[in-house]
This record gives structure tokens, sequence and C-alpha cells, in this order.
């Protein structure tokens, strides 16, 4: 299947923003029948001519052609790539440089209404507390291109030290409580054990576990369950999410952990989401030696899992 997918050629060309022509695959297509072409042809005129210098010069005809396509082709690869460079650049600048403004929003609107909310009324409250929450909903978007962009170039630094996960989880959900309550979810939390102390970044690994609890949420309907629980297996303290949402249609699950991958029934329920959080969720569990799978079915649900190191 993934020998399929490497040579569908107009997939790809989407993907890259290319015409099929200029794919890598289609080039290597088209140089292999070269090849072939060409030693076939060298076959015949060897049975044809006997001179040595006929040989010669069909045999250097071949290596030149071989050559031409090869360059061809590293060129595609060496432009595909420092366009990349270029976009990955453009958006860290373009995100640092959103930063600083946003903040600033956020400190003012937050200024407004400690320190001044007396002198507003109700519907000028509610204006502020708007601004403030596009702001802030921006800052997040913002922190995840910085996040993508330095996962991509290799710079994503964590920082490791022991971590107690149980505590963790406790306030990540306490955090979410508020949201779930809106939506009449009930959130159990199983706790196997009383180990589950692992070596994290205390930030990071908070950021995957709101990421997968925010995903529960989100695509969980009214009066529905989502079952948090820990466990130790194998010397690995083993984090699951499970709910009883949406899921994920059976065809698109092997583009979940993706860029900016959101599934059909995602967008359907018009939930709001970047389709980042989990392609960053699954690149911090790897970095600090673990890993993350999931398990779903279509208007069924989705448990989500991730492992890490126990100290």
């Amino acid at each position: 299947m993934e020998i399929v997918n490497d040579f569908n050629l107009k997939k790809q060309a989407e993907e890259l923003g290319v015409s099929v022509w200029k794919t890598p695959s289609f080039l290597l297509i088209v140089m292999g029948f070269v090849i072939v072409a060409a030693m076939t042809a060298t076959y015949f005129v060897s049975q044809i001519y006997d001179q040595p210098e006929v040989l010669i010069g069909a045999e250097s005809l071949v290596v030149s052609i071989i050559l031409i396509i090869g360059n061809s082709i590293i060129r595609q690869v060496e432009e595909m790539a420092k366009l990349n460079k270029m976009k990955t650049e453009f958006v860290s600048v373009a995100s640092h440089q959103l930063r600083t403004p946003l903040s600033a929003i956020r400190w003012e609107t937050e200024l407004l209404l400690s320190k001044f909310s007396c002198g507003l009324d109700a519907k000028q409250c509610k204006g502020i507390e708007t601004i403030n929450t596009l702001a802030t909903r921006m800052t997040r978007l913002v922190n995840d291109l910085l996040d993508v962009t330095r996962i991509d170039q290799g710079r994503l630094i964590l920082k490791k030290e022991k971590v107690d996960m149980m505590k963790i989880v406790d306030e990540t959900i306490a955090n979410f409580l508020p949201l779930a309550k809106v939506k009449n979810l009930h959130i159990m939390v199983n706790k196997k054990n009383k180990k589950s102390t692992v070596v994290a970044d205390k930030e990071k690994i908070k950021l995957v576990l709101e990421n997968l609890l925010s995903n529960s949420i989100k695509y969980t309907p009214n009066r529905g369950k989502i079952e948090v629980s820990l466990a130790v297996v194998e010397g690995f303290l083993v984090f699951s999410i499970r709910d009883n949402g949406v899921g994920i249609p059976k065809e698109q699950q092997n583009h979940v952990f993706s860029k900016f991958f959101r599934s059909d029934n995602a967008v359907r329920y018009q939930t709001e989401g970047t389709g980042l959080g989990l392609y960053i969720a699954k690149n911090i569990v790897e970095q600090l030696g673990g890993k993350i799978w999931f398990q779903s079915i279509e208007e069924v649900g989705s448990v989500f899992s991730f492992s890490l190191p126990l100290v």
C-alpha cells in the first residue's frame, strides 16, 4: 500500500504543489523506462555490431541520458527543499512578530476588565471579553505554528526532568471541567497505580494532555462520557483517554498525525481546530522516548493513548 501511495502522482503533485510531470516519482518512472529502453537498445546493437567503438558509443549515450534525467530529479528535489525552507522561515518570523501585539492585546483587555470594569456597562465588558478570548485563541495558534516550525527544523528543545503525571493529569482535567460542564460531559479518571513519575518536559507534556482532552471534549456529543486512565505497562506509564464521540473514518486514519489534518466528520460538526495538535503531540512524545497511538470507530468513539518511560 505504501508503494502504491508513493507512486500516486496526482496526490503527490497536490501535496507538493507542482505539476504531475515535475514530481520525483514521475521522473523516477521516466528514468526507469529510459534505462530499460537504453539497455535493450545497447543489447541489440551489440548483437548487430562487433566493433568496440560502437558499443562504447552506445554505453556512453546510455550513461549521458541517465545523468541528464538524474540531474533533473536532483534539481526538482533541491527546488522543493528550498521552497520548504523559505516557507518554514516565513512561518517562524511571522509567528514571532505576531506574538508581541497579541500579548499586548491580552494584557490591555485583562487590565480593562480587572481595573476599569466598574466604568463599563455589560455590553462593553462582553465586547472586551470577546476580544480577550479571540486574542487568546490566536496566541495558541501562533504557539502551535512556532512548535511546528521548531519540529520541522529539528530545533524543538525539551527540558527533561522528573514529572508527576498524576498531578499534571488532575490539573489539566480541572482546567477543562467548565468546558465539559457546558456540554454535560461526564469525565471519569481511573488511576490503576500510585507510580506515575516519568522523565518529561512538564509544559510540553501538559500541552499533549490538553490537545488530547480538548479533542475528546470537542468531538463528544452532549451528555457523553470521557474516561481517562493511567497504568504501568512493562516499565512505561500509559495514559489513555476514551470517548464515545464522532470517531475517525477508517479511510482517513493514516493521516491523523499529519500536519493540518482534520477528518471530514470533524469539519462537518463545525468544531474549531487547526489540525496541528496531534502532529505536535506525536513529536513531543516520541522525542521523550515514548509512543502514541489510537483506535477509532466512526460514530462509536476513539481511544488515544501514549506511553512514557517511568523513572
